[in-house]
């Protein structure tokens, strides 16, 4: 499914001629399908899929204002904010070692989980970010984890929002996701 960028202007304006020879205008593409649908209710014309047909002409008349919704725009999306979700993930991690939740692993364990996950597609590099972003994770590992050696290999896991470094030491439970890959060592395989 393609999906407009509404920060692009088109240079012809926001339209969609209809099937029947009808122009359509408005100042916003909502605003464009609002008047199919209502022209096409007091026309007695079925009504439909005015978003999809609005949005599938004006990205074949003009590719540049579209995108995928699916594929590379979500994981775009997922990548930008994913510093956020880890810092969250940190946060709670800082939480559960105050409250004295967090039991860690030996040092063997740590560094064969940090083996696996250097390899791991789903390790993912935090946006370059600010200088008090990267400050703030670097002071939540030695809070949670103290003067344990952190692996350089490891970042972020895309798919569980996980400081790689810190999850390592951590004892984990396993979980229940398809995205995660086979040798993962959090994926639930029973």
């Amino acid at each position: 499914m393609k999906r407009i960028n509404t920060n692009i202007y088109p240079k012809e304006g926001h339209f969609f001629k209809d099937s029947d020879g009808t122009t359509h205008r408005g100042d916003t593409w909502p605003g464009v399908i609002a008047r199919v649908i209502k022209y096409r209710q007091r026309a007695g014309y079925p009504p439909g899929n005015p978003a999809v047909e609005v949005i599938e002409q004006a990205c074949s008349r003009n590719p540049i204002l579209c995108n995928d919704s699916e594929g590379n725009h979500q994981l775009a999306l997922k990548k930008s904010s994913l510093k956020s979700r880890v810092l969250n993930w940190m946060g709670l991690a800082r939480k559960h070692k105050a409250e004295g939740r967090i039991e860690y692993v030996d040092g063997q364990t740590a560094a064969a989980r940090a083996q696996i996950c250097a390899t791991c597609q789903f390790n993912t590099a935090l946006q370059d970010g600010c200088a008090s972003c990267r400050q703030a994770l670097d002071a939540l590992r030695t809070e949670v984890l103290g003067r344990r050696a952190l692996d350089k290999r490891l970042n972020a896991c895309l798919i569980l929002d996980e400081d790689l470094p810190t999850a390592a030491h951590l004892e984990r439970e396993t979980v229940e996701n398809g995205e995660l890959p086979a040798n993962c060592w959090r994926k639930r395989t029973i």
